[in-house]
């Protein structure tokens, strides 16, 4: 489980009893949609708005599917109003963020995620790729 570089105490399957703990699933281009309905249903279930987490999910597992493989490792974990997304794949190329005033069609899903969330970032997993990560405060519905 430690492929998802979330905090270590949400890794170890703990949080504060108010999100369900953590969510893992092996996604491919086939599988993303239903991962995004899965974390759609998660967040309902508590009452909170799922659209930003669901964009911020498909852009990360997105990504992770176009640059870095056919199959993407993807976690969620609530704790709260807090949700911490993890997306890793196989490939240990970094993410580049086009910026707003590019002329290129299309890749402008890490702008997208840097406006949304709280926190992101990517981290290294050596020979295993790389984690796209974030954490976002998700509202009441």
């Amino acid at each position: 489980m430690r492929l998802v570089p979330f905090q270590a105490s949400i890794v170890d399957g703990q949080s504060d009893g108010s999100g369900g703990g953590i969510v893992l699933a092996l996604v491919s281009r086939s599988t993303l949609r239903l991962a995004r309905h899965r974390l759609r249903d998660h967040l309902t279930s508590f009452g909170l708005d799922p659209d930003d987490a669901c964009l911020i999910l498909s852009e990360l597992a997105g990504n992770a599917l176009l640059h870095g493989g056919e199959t993407a490792a993807v976690a969620w974990c609530l704790c709260g109003d807090r949700l911490h997304i993890g997306v890793a794949d196989g490939s240990a190329l970094g993410l580049a963020v086009i910026q707003e005033n590019c002329a290129r069609e299309g890749g402008r899903g890490l702008l997208l995620v840097d406006q949304l969330a709280k926190e992101w970032g990517v981290r290294p997993l050596g020979a295993l790729g790389k984690a796209a990560w974030c954490e976002l405060q998700v509202r009441a519905a």
